[in-house]
């Protein structure tokens, strides 16, 4: 019998939680109502942010067009022009809960992917006040909390420092649940980890953060929320950490039980450390291939951050195009299934369709939970100019314990192409000539 893929829940997930109108259909060019904005504003923390910047110019409000301007710059990584848009909206100080609510989760974002944890704390702590003079609930005010607590802890270490980078390959090897591993050093110890672009802090179960020597941060916090299954989490600093030829001091874990990161799979399965966004950025261009190497490299980015992949609220995405149809798919190099979340299956009825619907069960940190999902089969996948096919693709009909999931950008569609690259300083997402495949080959006739 076949066993219920896992699908893994980053720790940390960023949700803005703000009821406003849904996009209205119209001209194209017609300009973008104040509500309407706010709701491109608001959809781009959740992965939309192509959408955003191609309504950017029919966005009339000055101060929304300045906000859209700041989150683009945040999807970027350029911090420091995200951060001085984001001020220059907030300077008259006259404006109100709910726009201060749309405005500091951006700063927030983007000074917590730059590193930048005092200010990142700060911004969070203000969209919590924000979010409170709303009236909002203590649900919703929840991942800005989570932020603010996650950034305070953080700031009281020493930053993540690079101290020497000479590029070397690394094998790379997926597991029984296709997850890539390979070996670190930290703290002088060698310690097999799991590569994933898709976590926005590395993650250590507590058992090993002892074994490596971890020294545990004062005070914890929680990582989800009532309805979210809470889990409760503590920070720890390696003060250092070697891979691929990059050396790095005081580099942040999140530290979760060992039985957090126990995933129920047919015979047992433990992630026991992960190497995440902070530590993978610092490498500047990686490159996996087909046959398990990693060749990380130097970029050459002439002008930084214009390629086509973007950061959202703290995961990245990259546009793909699936069956002729444009999606936004967050880049999850740790995942091993790729999927589409139940908004695609509201928005695109025609492709669900037909489709036969299951329960599936959703693993990852805080316990299991179950969806209704359905298969799309043979799905024709498009990244720049090159194209593949996927035997199914995941489409979620209902979210997993009110967590709102992205489309995901998983292993399966990676493992079409003979490579697969990402260039941080560049911001761009590649990949190489599709790898036989007796579907591919059938569906391109």
């Amino acid at each position: 019998m076949k066993a219920t893929p896992l699908v893994w829940l980053h720790p940390y997930v960023l949700l803005a939680a703000i009821a406003l109108p849904a996009l209205a259909g119209g001209v194209a060019s017609a300009p973008l109502s104040p509500p309407q904005a706010e709701r491109a504003l608001v959809d781009a923390a959740d992965g939309e942010v192509f959408h955003l910047a191609s309504v950017l110019p029919r966005i009339e409000d000055p101060g929304l067009a300045t906000l859209a301007r700041a989150r683009l710059a945040a999807a970027r990584l350029d911090a420091t022009e995200a951060d001085q848009l984001v001020q220059r909206y907030l300077a008259d100080g006259r404006r109100t809960p709910a726009q201060r609510a749309l405005a500091w989760p951006i700063a927030a974002d983007a000074s917590f992917a730059d590193g930048a944890y005092r200010q990142a704390a700060e911004a969070a702590h203000a969209w919590e006040q924000a979010l409170a003079a709303l009236g909002a609930t203590a649900e919703d005010r929840a991942a800005a909390l989570q932020m603010a607590v996650l950034a305070d802890q953080l700031a009281q270490a020493p930053a993540q420092q690079v101290d020497v980078y000479a590029p070397k390959p690394e094998t790379v090897k997926r597991d029984k649940v296709g997850l890539p591993r390979s070996q670190a050093s930290i703290n002088g110890k060698t310690q097999e980890v799991v590569l994933d672009t898709g976590a926005n802090l590395s993650v250590v179960s507590l058992s090993t953060a002892h074994k490596l020597g971890l020294r545990l941060l004062d005070g914890a916090s929680s990582v989800g929320s009532a309805s979210r299954q809470a889990v409760a989490t503590r920070l720890g600093i390696a003060d250092h950490l070697q891979f691929a030829g990059l050396s790095l001091s005081h580099v942040a874990f999140l530290v979760l039980d060992d039985d957090q990161l126990k995933m129920p799979v047919p015979g047992g399965y433990q992630i026991d450390a992960i190497l995440g966004f902070p530590v993978l950025r610092q490498l500047q261009r990686l490159e996996f291939t087909a046959d398990g190497k990693l060749l990380p490299s130097r970029s050459d980015a002439a002008k930084p951050g214009e390629g086509n992949l973007r950061m959202a609220g703290s995961d990245l995405y990259v546009e793909v195009t699936l069956d002729d149809l444009p999606v936004a798919m967050h880049l999850d190099s740790g995942g091993a299934f790729s999927s589409l979340s139940s908004r695609f299956a509201a928005e695109h009825p025609g492709v669900v369709k037909g489709l036969t619907s299951k329960q599936e069960h959703v693993a990852g940190a805080g316990g299991a939970r179950t969806r209704q999902s359905a298969a799309w089969p043979n799905v024709r996948v498009r990244i720049g100019d090159q194209q593949s096919v996927l035997a199914a693709m995941t489409i979620s009909l209902s979210d997993a314990g009110n967590v709102k999931e992205p489309n995901v950008l998983g292993g399966d569609i990676l493992q079409l192409f003979d490579h697969w690259t990402i260039d941080f300083p560049r911001m761009q997402f590649e990949v190489g000539k599709p790898l036989p495949h007796p579907t591919a080959k059938l569906r391109a006739k």
